[in-house]
């Protein structure tokens, strides 16, 4: 069976820590130490190489170390698939998230292609009986391990409903922009609805 290892990570200037490299081995590897050490921050670290915004569903300018604010980055050695390959992904203040494969810029979601990833952290322990909102998450990051490019279809249902949203917080009347939007969020209703259904 083809194995999935990282095997080498680097973080600089992310959350706690200014830099750091582990290595790990092909043993289950257990984080240990006393509370605000950053454990937690090496596992989001480990989640920010998939598409998405990590475990905590921080924005990038939060994931910075203080007080530098000089942007962030995160370097993993990965073994996937009987392959080895390079990956990167940082941001600098007030700009969104790069990504590189093996030297070459890449989409987020090209890296759902290499590793599949699903978490269940402490905080998610409500998932089954708060709002729906949560679940459809957790059910989408659960699709998008298995078929990356459903992550296209939740990206465009999850930015039409932030539009519509800033539309009805400023009260915007105009009824062709809502119907622009609605047509964005069907689309990713429907497209998502047959990723679930077709696998």
């Amino acid at each position: 069976m083809p194995k999935l290892a990282i095997t080498g990570l680097w973080l600089s200037h992310f959350r706690s820590y200014k830099s750091a490299f582990i290595e790990p081995d092909a043993r289950i590897i257990a984080l240990y130490g006393p509370n605000g050490a950053g454990k937690t921050n090496i596992l989001e670290a480990i989640s920010m190489l998939s598409p998405g915004r990590g475990l905590r569903r921080a924005p990038a300018d939060e994931l910075m170390r203080h007080p530098e604010n000089l942007g962030w980055k995160v370097s993993a050695e990965l073994e996937s698939l009987s392959e080895n390959h390079e990956i990167s992904t940082k941001s600098v203040p007030d700009s969104g998230r790069f990504v590189e494969i093996d030297g070459k810029k890449a989409p987020q979601t090209a890296l759902g292609n290499l590793a599949r990833i699903i978490w269940l952290v402490p905080v998610m322990d409500r998932l089954w009986i708060e709002g729906a909102s949560e679940r459809r998450r957790f059910l989408d990051r659960m699709v998008m391990s298995f078929h990356p490019s459903h992550a296209d279809a939740t990206l465009i249902y999850e930015k039409s409903m932030r539009d519509r949203n800033r539309l009805l917080k400023d009260q915007v009347r105009d009824a062709a922009w809502y119907d622009a939007l609605g047509a964005g969020i069907a689309n990713g209703q429907v497209r998502r609805g047959n990723y679930c259904q077709s696998h």
